[in-house]
């Protein structure tokens, strides 16, 4: 390999941040660390937040990106050629250089080793949402069988991963999106529920599927003024989940409904969780995907010296799945 490679560097925070692709020397293997090869990385609300200075302080420059896919160079626990996805947690693309760059040598335990099911653009998406929706899911929400699931922004990476998490693990997922469009997509290739927040009622929709019950629980990567709506589409003594803010993070709720309601709602942190938890999220979302019950959706792709065309299509409302840069 060479001694070079090509990184995407966040120079200063802002809107337009400045964001260069400027050469930097590769990583060098050491113990308990897999050298990568990387093939992509995904553009999520996530970076993109950062970027525009509203996360708060970190150290610049800064390589952004937390979850992305390769093949293993070399390491002590995968052998070379092995096609794998990283899980960045609260550290890669945050406080540490990320994954916008040609190489990248990353903890083992943040690695996951690919099923043949998925190429890896789709791999480059399979840790960070997945891992966020397995756990929100089974350990926040409790969610059982045959539940109810009402998810917001199912057009971006976690909430679709929601709906095919919860899927999978048995229950009755509802998709809610922000436009027509975008509903029109997901339910030429879904078989689950979709409200088109643009046209319909969101609780009078839910209430129809339920039986005039309402969701048994609700997950919402969205915040901003649909945060009310969910609550409200909640069944008595249900719950909801709070899991992102794209859309802003102040909310106004019907305190009326929540108490008469008895309804519940509660924080959901991916950072917070402790490593042996996310790892074995991991090894689960890895079988799923195996199984070909949870697959990845890749809206689009851009080259590493096009980046900024990524971050368009991220932030335009339009793209359905995963923004993912080619490295």
């Amino acid at each position: 390999m060479s001694n070079k490679m090509k990184a995407i560097v966040l120079k200063k925070f802002g809107n337009p941040a400045e964001m260069v692709v400027e050469e930097r020397p590769a990583p060098v293997a050491k113990d308990g660390f897999t050298l990568v090869r990387m093939h992509s990385a995904t553009m999520n609300q996530l970076s993109n937040t950062i970027r525009n200075g509203h996360f708060g302080p970190l150290p610049l420059p800064l390589v952004l990106a937390n979850e992305g896919s390769g093949e293993v160079v070399e390491s002590g626990r995968f052998k070379p050629g092995t096609r794998v996805a990283i899980y960045g947690g609260g550290e890669l693309g945050i406080s540490q250089d990320g994954l916008f760059q040609q190489w990248a040598l990353v903890e083992d335990k943040r690695i996951l080793e690919l099923p043949d099911a998925l190429h890896l653009d789709e791999g480059s998406a399979l840790t960070v949402s997945y891992v966020t929706a397995y756990l929100a899911l089974t350990r926040t929400a409790k969610m059982q069988k045959g539940q109810t699931v009402l998810v917001s922004g199912v057009s971006g990476l976690v909430g679709y991963a929601l709906v095919q998490v919860a899927k999978a693990l048995g229950g009755q997922p509802i998709a809610a999106v922000s436009c027509t469009h975008n509903a029109e997509r997901l339910r030429a290739a879904g078989d689950f529920a979709v409200v088109d927040l643009a046209t319909q009622d969101l609780g009078e929709v839910v209430r129809n599927l339920t039986g005039g019950q309402g969701a048994d629980v609700a997950l919402d990567p969205v915040g901003g003024a649909v945060f009310g709506k969910m609550l409200g589409a909640v069944r008595q003594q249900g719950s909801l989940v709070s899991i992102g803010f794209a859309a802003g993070t102040e909310a106004t709720v019907n305190l009326v409904d929540v108490i008469l309601g008895q309804k519940s709602v509660v924080g959901f942190n991916l950072f917070a969780q402790p490593d042996e938890t996310v790892s074995q999220a991991l090894v689960e979302i890895g079988k799923l995907a195996a199984q070909g019950l949870v697959k990845p959706v890749v809206d689009s792709t851009v080259s590493l010296e096009d980046f900024e065309d990524g971050y368009s299509r991220l932030t335009s409302g339009k793209a359905v799945g995963a923004v993912v840069v080619r490295l």
